[in-house]
């Protein structure tokens, strides 16, 4: 019997009067008091998961940050759990009605979690994301299926994605959502550019378009696609905001290498998601493809 995965997250805020708080929630059902979480919905990635069941089981519109522990336990007749957690920020709050799923919605100091919260793991979760850095999240995208080369006549910039490629692009909506991105940039290329489409007009976001992440000039100028992404990386980590970048798979290791990550072969539609500190460092990383 296969997991069954589920994503949840530490959500924290800070209060003016009793510091940083944490949401926590008590389910009559069991009697507990948990971390927010909830299995996948059929096709949902599992960050889009985390993000809606906060919402659900809290009322708290979140942005994931970074990474946490995955939790692996016995589940009853459902066989093993398997759950994904991440640092939450967030973004709006409404009260959440009582209900027999979640009867009390609770924000607490950390030691007062602490000691209501009924399971180890969770315990163990809340003292993990408190030693987290604030942290912005920073994606590389490769663009989605083209159509093949020998398929187009006119100039390569502008060839499309393929079929496939339109359902990457839109597989990568609930992802970006997730992580609360804000800022595209593409290369000028119609397939960065096409990649990113459907969550900016989802989002009503303007994309901006770099020539160094196209293959013609990028493909040339190795250090010139670094320092750009460097740059891109500062302005994200000090303003806030989370930003994706789509290129090219020729282009693509420089842009890695310029956030020290490890170049790695990345599948159309892949994306890397960097957590980048105030100063622009990767403190963590995580990889996605979108269902096609």
């Amino acid at each position: 019997m296969r997991d069954v995965l589920a994503g949840g997250a530490v959500v924290t805020r800070v209060n003016q009067t009793r510091g940083t708080e944490v949401v926590i929630i008590h389910r009559q059902r069991y009697n507990d008091w948990s971390l927010p979480k909830g299995k996948l919905d059929p096709g949902e990635p599992i960050p889009a998961a985390a993000v809606r069941e906060v919402m659900e089981e809290t009322g708290v519109t979140i942005r994931l940050g970074a990474p946490l522990d995955t939790v692996r336990y016995n589940a009853g007749k459902n066989g093993m759990k398997r759950v994904s957690y991440w640092t939450g920020t967030v973004l709006d709050v409404i009260p959440r009605a009582p209900d027999e799923e979640v009867d009390v919605v609770s924000w607490l100091p950390i030691k007062a979690a602490l000691a209501r919260l009924t399971r180890d793991h969770d315990r163990m979760l809340l003292q993990q994301a408190m030693e987290q850095p604030a942290t912005t999240p920073l994606i590389i995208i490769r663009h989605g299926k083209a159509m093949d080369r020998k398929d187009w006549s006119h100039p390569d910039p502008a060839r499309p994605i393929s079929a496939r490629g339109r359902r990457e692009a839109v597989g990568l909506i609930p992802i970006l959502k997730a992580y609360g991105v804000t800022e595209l940039i593409s290369s000028t290329s119609a397939r960065c550019v096409s990649t990113l489409l459907p969550y900016a007009q989802r989002q009503n976001l303007v994309i901006e378009r770099r020539g160094l992440l196209s293959e013609e000039e990028g493909g040339e100028d190795e250090k010139g696609v670094q320092r750009l992404m460097r740059s891109i990386a500062a302005q994200a980590a000090e303003s806030g905001q989370p930003t994706a970048v789509c290129g090219h798979r020729p282009v693509l290791p420089q842009m890695l290498a310029a956030l020290d990550i490890v170049p790695r072969p990345m599948a159309p539609g892949e994306c890397i998601v960097a957590h980048l500190t105030a100063d622009g460092a990767t403190h963590a990383m995580e990889h996605y493809r979108p269902q096609a």
